[in-house]
């Protein structure tokens, strides 16, 4: 769904677009003491807060949650993101969003994925429903819909690819690869894991564990930038940091601790109420 990461998270991230919460039918496995629950090797936690920078000046906040819940009366990963600007930048223009992602425990795949933003008062609605089965991709953006071939081989939306990342990366020097989903198609990501690196973060100095993901051309952007996330290299796998290396500079997320709010700020009748793509069955073009 949209090009690699970049559009996606980076887009999401700068306009501050972005996801979260859910009426939550049930939750994961067991929880750790700590809070974090894992099931079938993907991570349930948050909700988090995260403070995105843009050449070391706060332009926006995000808040990040993944958990398990009934989706058409089978389970599902569910991650969520939501996002919103800075106080500063809202005075030039207001951005808010939600990004959501549905993921098959048992294949690991992206079963549907929704963003919603909406930008100097103009709403951006896109859903995407994926049907391995028949071989089908049900896009719908701002109302328009459009059936895309898809192979059905397992692959991730790029938000739950990192979701999926934090629980494959092990000892620095490995590798691991996944499947990426964008507009284009599947195309196949390799990602290192690096050395470990001590950050000043919320709760004082952690070392953190460093994960790139790049594609099979040795890129993760069409213009040679670079995208790299921290975890703790724990049994929590928490996401501490996202750092992307643009051409136009660098833009970083940063935990903050837990979630008290969600980032986006819109009430319900400015989100609005599309007749959203998910009412529908896969393959019925009405």
């Amino acid at each position: 769904m949209t090009r690699p990461v970049q559009s996606t998270l980076v887009s999401s991230l700068t306009v501050l677009a972005t996801i979260l919460v859910g009426a939550f039918v049930f939750r994961a496995a067991p929880q750790t003491p700590d809070g974090m629950g894992t099931a079938n090797g993907f991570l349930l936690d948050g909700p988090f807060a995260y403070s995105v920078e843009y050449l070391g000046v706060t332009c926006g906040h995000m808040t990040l949650e993944s958990q398990l819940e009934d989706y058409r009366g089978r389970p599902a990963y569910h991650v969520v993101m939501t996002a919103r600007n800075s106080k500063f930048f809202n005075k030039i223009y207001r951005a808010d969003g939600r990004i959501e992602s549905w993921v098959d425990p048992e294949t690991m795949t992206t079963i549907a994925y929704e963003s919603d933003i909406t930008d100097k008062g103009e709403r951006k609605f896109r859903r995407y429903d994926i049907d391995r089965e028949k071989g089908v991709i049900r896009a719908e953006k701002h109302g328009e819909v459009t059936m895309i071939p898809y192979d059905g081989g397992p692959a991730l939306d790029p938000l739950a690819f990192v979701y999926r990342g934090r629980t494959l990366a092990n000892k620095a020097g490995e590798r691991f690869s996944l499947n990426l989903m964008t507009d284009k198609g599947v195309i196949r990501t390799e990602s290192l894991v690096g050395e470990r690196k001590k950050f000043r973060t919320y709760d004082g100095k952690r070392e953190l564990q460093r994960v790139q993901p790049m594609t099979e051309d040795g890129e993760m952007f069409s213009e040679k930038g670079e995208f790299v996330y921290w975890i703790d290299p724990g049994p929590a796998r928490t996401l501490y940091r996202l750092d992307f290396k643009l051409g136009f500079g660098r833009l970083r997320a940063k935990l903050k601790g837990p979630a008290s709010e969600l980032a986006d700020r819109r009430t319900e009748a400015e989100r609005g109420h599309p007749e959203p793509a998910q009412k529908l069955e896969i393959g019925n073009e009405e």
